[in-house]
C-alpha cells in the first residue's frame, strides 16, 4: 500500500502529462514535418523512391521526445499522406503501391509508432521520477524543520522546568506533583530535608511512611474525590518530621487534565497553617 499522501499521487499520475497541452505543440510538429516533407522533396532527385519516410520517422521521434504522444502522433500521419503521394511510386498519386513499397509504408507505421511508443513511456518514467524527487524534498524538509521545532520546544520545556526546579528547590513549602498512579513525579527538596526520607523510599505508596497514620485514609480518599470531580479540595495532613515529630501541614490539592480530559496528575503544595502550627508525637 502507498504510503504517499494523495495530493502526492495525484502529483505523481500527472506525470502522464509531462508534455505541454494546447494548440501550439501541435503547430510545432506540423512545422517540423513540413520541414522533414521540403528536405525529403529537395532531395526527391537523388534518391527517388529510396526511404520515402525515414525522415519522417525521425521527425515523428524528435517530435515526441520534446512534445510528446499527440503531437508525433499526427507527424506519422501527415508523413505517412505525404510519403504515399510524393515518395512511393507512382508519385504524386494515391494509387495501389507495389509490395515492395507496401513493406515500406507498414515498416515506417511500425518502426515510427514503437519509437514514439517507448519514448512516450521513458519520458513518463522520467517526469514520475521527477516528481517523487520533489515530492521526497518536500517532505524531508517538512521532517528537519518538524524536528528543528521539536528541538527548540524541547529545549524551552528543559529550560522551563530547571527554572522551575531551581525555584522550587530553595522554597520552605513541600511541593509536588503526582501521576494517577500513585508515582511522583517531582518533590522538592524541602521534603527531603523535613522527612528524612530518601527518593528510592517513596516507591508507589512509600510516601506515605511520612504521614500521620491516623491522616492516610482521608489523604486517600481526598486523592480520589479530586481525581474523580476534578474540583480543587484544601489538604491537610500531618508529616513525620526528621527528629521523629508530626507537623501540621495544608494546602491546595488540584487535578491537572490532558488535552482528551484524561486525568494526568495531581499538583500541591503543602505550607505550615498560618492559624495554628501542632505539633503530635
Amino acid at each position: 500500500m502507498s504510503n504517499t499522501a494523495p495530493e502526492d499521487d495525484l502529483r505523481i499520475r500527472n506525470a502522464q502529462r509531462w508534455s505541454p497541452g494546447g494548440w501550439r505543440p501541435f503547430l510545432w510538429a506540423l512545422a517540423m514535418v513540413s520541414g522533414a516533407f521540403l528536405v525529403r522533396y529537395g532531395l526527391h532527385d537523388f534518391l527517388q523512391e529510396k526511404q520515402p519516410f525515414t525522415l519522417f520517422t525521425f521527425t515523428a521521434i524528435l517530435t515526441a521526445f520534446f512534445f510528446g504522444y499527440g503531437p508525433a502522433v499526427m507527424v506519422i500521419l501527415v508523413g505517412l499522406l505525404l510519403g504515399v503521394y510524393y515518395f512511393v511510386p507512382p508519385f504524386d498519386a494515391f494509387l495501389m503501391p507495389e509490395f515492395l513499397d507496401l513493406v515500406y509504408v507498414g515498416g515506417y507505421l511500425l518502426i515510427s509508432s514503437l519509437s514514439v511508443y517507448m519514448i512516450e513511456g521513458l519520458q513518463r518514467a522520467k517526469d514520475a521520477l521527477r516528481l517523487m524527487h520533489e515530492v521526497l524534498e518536500s517532505r524531508l524538509e517538512m521532517i528537519e524543520r518538524s524536528n528543528a521545532e521539536r528541538t527548540l520546544a524541547e529545549r524551552a520545556a528543559q529550560e522551563s522546568s530547571e527554572r522551575f526546579q531551581s525555584v522550587a528547590a530553595g522554597l520552605p513549602q513541600i511541593l509536588y506533583m503526582r501521576r494517577v498512579d500513585g508515582e511522583f513525579e517531582y518533590l522538592n527538596e524541602q521534603f527531603y530535608r523535613s522527612t528524612g526520607l530518601t527518593a528510592g523510599a517513596l516507591g508507589h505508596d512509600g510516601w506515605l511512611a511520612a504521614v500521620h497514620p491516623d491522616d492516610i485514609r482521608a489523604v486517600n480518599e481526598a486523592f480520589e474525590r479530586v481525581a474523580a470531580t476534578g474540583i480543587n479540595e484544601e489538604l491537610r495532613l500531618r508529616l513525620r518530621m526528621v527528629d521523629g515529630a508530626y507537623e501540621l501541614f495544608g494546602g491546595p490539592l488540584t487535578r491537572l487534565d490532558g488535552r482528551h480530559g484524561k486525568d494526568i496528575k495531581w499538583i500541591a503544595g503543602l505550607v505550615y497553617p498560618h492559624e495554628r502550627r501542632a505539633q503530635y508525637r
